[in-house]
């Protein structure tokens, strides 16, 4: 289980948490939409399609947007979707991607469940944010991908803290950070992070993969990210197989069938 606010996400079957980007310098612009009726439209429309988890981002991690967004654009932007959410009663719990405490308290305080902080909690102030509620949070590694016994020891320290500081066990989420650019790490190394998946999950903390539409899905292939989905779903899979347990998509209803056929093969 993962608990996360008022919700215990049950991990013995994959869930998929769908992106909603509220930013247009996101890499992914089929999940992006440039008004709040029309992001609010598209959360409810993942839930639909079979979303376990809602992820809003407003920080782009494009490579091609280097400027890091203040806190005051990131809660114009995150703000008034997620109000605009509450009146319909969302069934699924709503993680925000963010690093910045001010962002955390902030959206905790209207109803977020799930942090999804590519930063691990660095930032001064998060940790303690996060601790104050009983929100389940994700943290990921940033960096070099070589070793994939140094990315378990950083988010074992980092786990490690949350822990010290009050975040039980079992709110914790770690992810591994596959992807170019801001997250520091190469095509071969995340080709090889996602074969070697499995030595992160012998850690006993559930494992989160994003691999969606990335860039080293593209250098393989040779398309362009509009063109990347029958290279994300497989990717997925083997994330899955490797025993990821939950899979942040911006592509839902493909994503959550192809789960359910290899559920279903390895349970008949």
């Amino acid at each position: 289980m993962w608990n996360c606010g008022t919700y215990s996400l049950d991990l013995s079957q994959p869930l998929v948490m769908g992106v909603v980007n509220l930013h247009p310098g996101s890499f992914a612009s089929v999940s992006y939409r440039d008004c709040v009726k029309d992001s609010v439209e598209q959360a409810l429309s993942m839930v639909e399609e079979g979303a376990a988890i809602i992820d809003l981002g407003a920080e782009p991690t494009n490579p091609q947007h280097s400027t890091e967004l203040s806190a005051e654009e990131e809660l114009e932007r995150l703000l008034p979707v997620l109000r605009a959410l509450a009146p319909h009663n969302i069934r699924v719990p709503i993680s925000i991607d963010t690093s910045q405490p001010t962002v955390i308290h902030a959206l905790l305080n209207e109803g977020a469940s799930i942090i999804n902080d590519t930063r691990a909690l660095a930032y001064e102030g998060a940790l303690s944010a996060v601790a104050s509620s009983n929100a389940g949070v994700c943290l990921m590694h940033q960096g070099d991908g070589g070793d994939i016994n140094a990315i378990a020891e950083f988010l074992g320290n980092r786990a490690a803290v949350c822990e010290a500081a009050g975040i039980h066990k079992q709110r914790i989420v770690w992810d591994p950070g596959i992807g170019n650019g801001c997250f520091g790490k190469t095509t071969l190394q995340n080709l090889a992070l996602l074969k070697q998946l499995k030595i992160l999950c012998m850690a006993d903390y559930p494992i989160l993969v994003g691999v969606s539409r990335k860039t080293f899905i593209g250098d393989v292939l040779g398309v362009s990210q509009e063109d990347r989905l029958a290279g994300s779903l497989a990717a997925m899979i083997v994330a899955y197989q490797q025993g990821a347990s939950i899979v942040r998509v911006h592509d839902v209803a493909p994503s959550v069938h192809a789960l359910k056929i290899i559920h279903a093969i390895e349970s008949s």
